[in-house]
């Protein structure tokens, strides 16, 4: 092949041949090449170490961004969420920065990238699926952490506005979507603090200054550090400030940070010479913080003791133990003073100084004790900002567990979503290469079988933080009890069962029994932890390895997932969200399997508990009585005068005769299943049975018609009404509410201790009616049904003794003082509610022989309620229910007429002269009892009674 060694050529033949040309860049090129061509088009440069981003973000032409780097490095500093690969994991959402104190969110304009698969195809076409516009939108976004004055006062050129309107324009390709839930989240979380900034002056000007007026100068280097919050910045003023105020050559600034025993000395910019342009990425050793152990050196030293060290020529530098040859400049004189705070006089950080200007001069004791007053304010300034940090950081921490919430519990159906989520949490918030969880199996016993894990789910970096095209991918759900042929998923695997065993962290900074295997796992750091459920019980551990930066994890790795040190149990809050939201979701799919199975055991309770087509059809055939053959209208009805299918027959009738089956299209063959079905739902039990709620509803035909009520209530009120008394004690199990409270029954817990039983009647009634071939309201529209269950609710739980005694003291002075209304809402409520009362309690007012048999039939199923609970909870039951009282019972229901039931049948009868027959009934049975129990009572004492 023929050489081209011309210039010209060569570029003729690369445009010839782009694939070749691509092909070579791909493979050559770095960063500083790349970052070349991004300034030369108008793009944001990529930031040494976070090379992860294949396409940056169109900001402008060049001119609106003075020094690259700083740029880049600027924002970095301050937090904001640039978009590369340490704030956008590859494997989790995009970042939405550390918005502490934020007021503001800068919206740059149009995404200048197009994903792998329009690059493969050679297609430019966008995409427009909500998915991929949501992702674009939150890319084309870049957040300020901290928003100052300086950046509120920069002007702009006419390019930089012709550039920016031009942006807007191509912006308007991306179609508007509505804010998600965590677009909402993130705003209202977003701090409205701004903190100010003040420029410091040129260093020119200050040693200018210095020059000329020494007292001046002094309070304008206090002022300039003051208002400083931010550490990085303020290190950059105090390493200049210094540096002007002895006239050195270069200065460094150690902060100390650690707990106690294990301190260290940081900081990212050191040495910087006088007049050097502040480029934090110039001086942060490739991003790396520079430290020391506090105790090794002269700075370890001064930190250690607290004392000055001051070096006064290159012999002594030299010949001083703690100098260490190489780690500075070429150093004649060095001062380094320690900066206490200012409340406990501790050491918290070390001010170094080298080389006086002055023809190698020294630094004298004016020097020392300049740099020493100045220090103190230094320590002011510094605690401060340290507090900001410390605030910023707790902060960024809340947000962090807010935004763990949030993902965690917007899942709750898909476990492997969960679990997805919590692995890509873990690794956007501490940066490491592989995130794992493992679910305890719940059948495993410590004592018999040892601790067993169920599932083994991980989430790995893709190669080259190249982001894949599904994430669900990347994931891998495996069977625990199949990983132990990986000898680093065994070792990650025995370790997860030393924090079950143990419930504490493990934090492992070097695994070094663990050897590189055949799975491609190289295990250098791991940090693992329990999971835990609502009842702080284990039920996993989760598990983060190896740090994108090759460092091991740290305190503050750990702290990001504690919760506090006064927290319950010590848990962590990381790992106590993720064990809600992985304990919610298996709860939820246990709920759902429980769902399955209660509708299962509907249907089957529901076959066998509901009337037979064929009865149905037997009793369709069959004609109905008059309700006068029958002696429906009759307030004195003899309760046990009919049987079985005579009284469904007669139910039939009464609906028939209050109109309710034409008025509302009742179907016959429907009305009477509904009927045979209710009749079956109710237990054989000696009272609360189908005769007592049929007995109801016969009195409640006699009051709407015989007392002619019917016209007072509308026609669906007389349809709940009605419906009520033939539903209104379904299933009763022949005990109290005040059983249900006692044992802790399963009614008890469902409904709460109040209206328990009613609201069993009225629940187990709808879903009678919502039964198939059984909505007798099927003929209502939804207004006149909700209307119709409310009535029927309403008068269900009115039966209910304890909503009686609360209603009749109105009630009985509306009717006393003439004061009733019944158009009026509030006051038909309150009759609807007397009248359901009036009629179970009916069997008060009937003939004595009818009372007798009654009173008999309430008694034995009082006392086998008394037998239980004298038997279950080893109490003594109330005198209605106590068996061996049985001789008390004519004075118990003596005042049980007089005390309960005649005042409202005096009532009513004052009310209506027709519910007099109901009152004189109620008063000669309380006569007889009085008689029985040996206790004389004239009718004036019985009037008595009754008001």
């Amino acid at each position: 092949m023929t050489s081209i060694t011309d210039p010209e050529e060569i570029g003729k033949w690369l445009d010839q041949n782009p694939t070749y040309f691509a092909s070579y860049f791909i493979k050559k090129a770095d960063i500083t090449l790349i970052n070349r061509w991004l300034t030369e088009h108008g793009y944001v440069i990529l930031c040494e170490g976070n090379t992860g981003r294949k396409s940056p973000v169109l900001l402008g032409p060049p001119s609106e961004r003075r020094g690259s780097r700083s740029t880049c490095s600027s924002r970095r500093a301050s937090g904001a969420s640039s978009l590369t690969s340490d704030t956008l994991s590859p494997t989790s959402p995009p970042e939405r920065g550390s918005d502490f104190l934020s007021t503001t969110t800068t919206t740059t304009t149009t995404l200048a990238n197009t994903s792998d698969d329009d690059h493969n195809n050679g297609s430019g076409k966008a995409h427009h699926s909500k998915k991929t516009l949501r992702n674009d939108f939150a890319r084309a976004k870049s957040r300020s952490v901290f928003q100052n004055e300086e950046s509120s006062l920069g002007h702009h050129t006419p390019a930089s506005l012709a550039s920016r309107r031009s942006s807007l324009k191509d912006m308007r390709k991306y179609t508007s979507l509505p804010p998600n839930s965590i677009n909402i989240l993130s705003l209202l979380i977003e701090s409205k603090v701004k903190l100010p900034r003040y420029a410091s002056k040129h260093f020119e000007l200050k040693r200018e200054l210095r020059r000329f007026d020494d007292r001046a100068f002094f309070l304008d280097i206090v002022k300039d550090i003051a208002n400083d919050l931010d550490l990085r910045s303020l290190t950059k003023k105090i390493i200049e400030n210094v540096t002007i105020l002895l006239d050195a050559e270069s200065a460094s600034f150690f902060i100390l940070q650690g707990p106690r025993g294990k301190q260290t000395l940081v900081s990212k910019v050191w040495d910087v010479p006088i007049g050097s342009p502040w480029t934090p990425s110039a001086m942060e050793l490739d991003g790396v913080e520079v430290g020391m152990g506090a105790g090794h050196g002269i700075l370890g030293w001064v930190a250690e003791r607290g004392e000055p060290v001051n070096l006064e020529s290159p012999t002594t530098v030299l010949q001083d133990p703690r100098y260490k040859v190489g780690a500075h400049p070429p150093t004649h004189s060095l001062l380094a003073m320690p900066v206490r705070s200012p409340g406990d006089e501790e050491v918290i950080a070390v001010a170094q100084v080298v080389n006086k200007n002055q023809y190698f001069g020294t630094f004298s004791l004016d020097d020392q004790k300049l740099l020493e007053t100045y220090l103190q304010f230094v320590g002011i300034a510094l605690t401060n900002a340290q507090i900001m940090e410390a605030t910023r950081r707790e902060y960024d921490r809340n947000r962090n567990l807010l935004e763990v919430v949030h993902d965690l519990f917007e899942e709750q159906t898909s476990l492997e979503s969960v679990i997805l989520k919590i692995m890509q949490r873990a690794q956007r918030l501490l940066k490491c290469e592989r995130a794992a969880v493992l679910l305890l199996d719940e059948h495993s016993s410590e004592l018999s079988k040892g601790i067993k894990f169920s599932k083994l789910f991980e989430l790995n970096t893709p190669l080259n933080g190249h982001p894949t095209a599904d994430l669900q991918t990347m994931m891998q759900t495996t069977d625990a009890g199949k990983v132990l042929d990986c000898q680093a998923s065994g070792n990650m695997m025995r370790l997860a069962e030393q924090v079950v065993s143990s419930g504490e962290v493990i934090n492992i900074a070097e695994i070094v029994e663990v050897e590189p295997s055949g799975c491609g796992d190289n295990l250098r750091s791991l940090l693992a932890m329990p999971i835990r459920n609502r009842n702080s019980e284990i039920i996993g551990v989760a598990t983060i390895v190896n740090k994108l930066n090759a460092v091991p994890f740290d305190d503050q790795d750990e702290q990001l997932f504690e919760a506090s040190s006064q927290c319950l149990f010590s848990c962590h809050a990381f790992t106590i969200f993720c064990g809600l939201g992985i304990s919610n979701t298996l709860t939820y799919g246990d709920l759902e399997m429980a769902i399955a199975r209660q509708k299962v055991a509907i249907e089957v309770l529901s076959y066998h508990a509901a009337a037979s087509i064929k009865d149905v059809e037997l009793l369709l055939g069959r004609e109905v009585p008059d309700a006068d053959e029958l002696g429906l209208v009759g307030l004195d009805f003899d309760d046990f005068s009919l049987d079985g299918d005579t009284m469904v027959l007669a139910a039939l009738r009464m609906f028939t005769d209050l109109s309710l089956v034409s008025r509302f299209k009742m179907d016959n063959a429907t009305l009477i299943r509904w009927i045979l079905t209710i009749q079956r739902n109710y237990r054989d039990v000696p009272y609360h049975n189908w005769r007592h709620a049929w007995n109801v509803c016969q009195v409640m035909f006699a009051i709407l018609t015989s007392c002619e009520m019917k016209d007072t209530f509308s026609e669906l009120e007389v349809l709940g009404m009605f419906v009520a008394c033939l539903c209104h004690d379904l299933d009763h199990r022949g005990t109290n509410n005040a059983f249900q409270a006692k044992t802790g029954s399963a009614l008890a817990l469902l409904y709460g201790t109040q209206n328990t039983m009613e609201q069993h009647h009225y629940h187990h009634a709808v879903m009678i009616i919502n039964s198939e071939g059984h909505n007798i309201f099927s003929g209502l529209g939804p207004e006149d049904y909700s209307r119709v269950m409310n009535v029927l609710r309403q008068c269900i739980l009115a039966t209910d003794l304890t909503t009686y005694f609360q209603r009749r003291s109105t009630f009985f002075s509306l009717v006393s003082e003439s004061r009733y209304s019944w158009d009026e809402e509030g006051q038909r409520e309150t009759l609807r509610f007397m009248l359901m009362t009036a009629s179970d309690l009916a069997a008060s007012t009937k003939r004595w022989e009818v009372q007798r048999r009654v009173a008999e039939l309430v008694t034995a199923e009082f006392f086998a309620q008394g037998d239980q609970e004298r038997k279950q909870l080893q109490i003594t039951p109330p005198a209605s229910m106590d068996r061996e009282r049985e001789h008390e019972l004519p004075q118990l229901q003596m005042r049980w007429i007089s005390d309960i039931c005649l005042p409202l049948y005096q009532s009513l009868s004052d009310m209506n002269p027709r519910f007099g027959v109901m009152r004189d009934g109620a008063s000669v049975n309380m006569k007889v009892w009085a008689k029985l129990a040996g206790v004389d009572i004239d009718d004036e004492d019985a009037s008595k009674a009754s008001s």
